[in-house]
């Protein structure tokens, strides 16, 4: 039942996929869609989703303690295994980042589909906790190649300060927290420009699938891809379980920690000097295994809780 609700938002990342391999696309073309996306229609979207929700400060601070244990787990379990997982810091820390960051675009497309408007808001309130982490800890495991303490922290400030999702986060709980009705002409305005958020991140999902030769990556990318879609999904859910979370949210939460590696992380690995054909592949076998993972990972949270 899930996998066939799911399986429209996987034929739009195939039809993405097919139409950037047409004579008439372009490389650049795609990436100003994902940019737009990335920069104006995701932030209205989250924005607006937020605004709408009355949620307490509780609510953010159990979900932070959930997403900081999971998070803190899965480090320490990935630092303790390194020697057996890659020998090199660029490997390592495209291992690190395809096992924590998530694809946004598919986790709320999944989530509209299958929980509506109620979803989104829950889903909002996640990810302005688990952005911020995320964001942070990937910048450091990318900078730990012989950059200086100072360089460092500046790297991380500047990646998370310069995250439009983060500050479209701010601003909704911001809005929300402190009850501001905002006017009906900007509600209009950020309503019509979430709607295409969904449809253009699917297809740029599907644009910036690659292969690139696996060759000697096939054990770290398995590593990879049971710790993304096995390993950290069964600790948050037992994080779920330790601290009582509601089912809804935890199976909101569940989903978004079970959804592939983003695009974006292929983009920082290449700028910060990560192994970029590896964080390719990762991103691209996680994206093909995430149609048959989402849905048993429901199914357990809501047999579960």
């Amino acid at each position: 039942m899930i996998i066939t609700a799911l399986t429209p938002i996987f034929a739009i990342i195939l039809v993405g996929f097919g139409l950037s391999r047409l004579p008439t696309s372009t490389r650049a073309g795609w990436a100003e869609i994902e940019r737009l996306t990335y920069y104006l229609f995701f932030p209205s979207l989250l924005i607006l989703r937020l605004c709408e929700s009355n949620f307490r400060w509780d609510e953010i601070s159990e979900l932070g303690l959930v997403i900081g244990l999971g998070l803190l787990m899965i480090t320490v379990l990935i630092v303790g295994l390194r020697e057996f997982i890659a020998k090199d810091l660029s490997s390592m820390s495209s291992i690190y980042q395809g096992s924590i960051r998530f694809n946004t675009y598919i986790g709320l497309a999944t989530i509209d589909l299958l929980f509506g408007d109620r979803g989104l808001t829950t889903a909002a309130l996640c990810l302005a906790v688990y952005i911020p982490l995320v964001n942070i800890l990937s910048v450091i495991s990318l900078s730990l190649q012989g950059e200086t303490w100072a360089k460092r922290i500046y790297m991380v400030m500047g990646s998370v300060l310069r995250n439009p999702l983060v500050v479209a986060c701010a601003i909704g709980c911001t809005i929300s927290y402190n009850n501001f009705a905002i006017p009906p002409l900007l509600e209009s305005l950020l309503e019509i420009l979430s709607q295409p958020a969904l449809p253009l991140g699917l297809l740029a999902v599907g644009a910036g699938i690659r292969f690139i030769s696996i060759g000697e990556q096939s054990w770290q990318l398995v590593v990879a891809s049971l710790n993304k879609l096995v390993v950290f999904p069964t600790t948050i859910l037992l994080c779920c379980i330790l601290l009582d979370l509601n089912s809804h949210t935890a199976t909101v939460l569940v989903l978004l920690t079970a959804l592939p590696a983003p695009p974006s992380a292929y983009i920082l690995a290449r700028q910060l000097g990560g192994n970029e054909s590896l964080m390719a592949n990762i991103i691209t076998c996680q994206t093909l295994a995430a149609f048959f993972m989402i849905p048993v990972w429901i199914e357990m949270t809501q047999r579960f809780l």
